[in-house]
C-alpha cells in the first residue's frame, strides 16, 4: 500500500508523453548550449553524457531542454556549407545547435529531459 501510494505521488508530478520525430531539417529545439556533462566511463554503456540548451527566442515552443546524448545520437556540425559527424567532445558552451529528439516516451519535467536523435552543432561560439 505504501509503495502505491508513493507511485500514485510520484505519477501525479511526473508526466510521461510520446516524443514525435520529425524529417531532417525540422528540429525539434533550436537552442545553445548553456551546460555539459559528460557520463563516468561506468555510464557510458547507457550514455555519453549530457547537454543543457536553452533557447532565445522568445517564442519557441520549448525554452530549456537537457538533452541525452547515446551511443546512438548522431553528432554532426556544419562546416562549408555541409554537415559531417563530430562527436561529444566537440560540444563547447554558447554553441547554437539543433536537435530531434527520439521517438517514445519523454520524461515531462522542467526542464524536459529526453534523448537526443540527432544534434547539429551550427556554430562554435555565440555570436555577439
Amino acid at each position: 500500500m505504501r509503495i502505491l501510494l508513493t507511485a500514485l505521488l510520484f505519477g501525479s508530478f511526473v508526466f510521461c508523453t510520446p516524443a514525435t520525430s520529425h524529417a531532417i531539417g525540422d528540429p525539434d529545439v533550436r537552442a545553445r548550449i548553456t551546460n555539459i556533462r559528460r557520463s563516468s566511463a561506468e555510464d557510458e554503456e547507457r550514455m555519453m553524457g549530457t547537454i543543457m540548451v536553452e533557447s532565445e527566442e522568445t517564442n519557441a515552443k520549448l525554452d530549456k531542454a537537457n538533452l541525452i546524448i547515446t551511443a546512438k545520437t548522431l553528432i554532426l556540425r556544419e562546416q562549408d556549407g555541409k554537415r559531417v559527424r563530430a562527436t561529444f567532445e566537440d560540444f563547447k558552451m554558447g554553441q547554437l545547435i539543433e536537435a530531434q529528439f527520439v521517438d517514445g516516451p519523454t520524461v515531462m519535467i522542467y526542464p524536459l529531459q529526453v534523448a537526443a536523435a540527432e544534434i547539429v552543432i551550427l556554430n562554435n561560439v555565440k555570436e555577439e
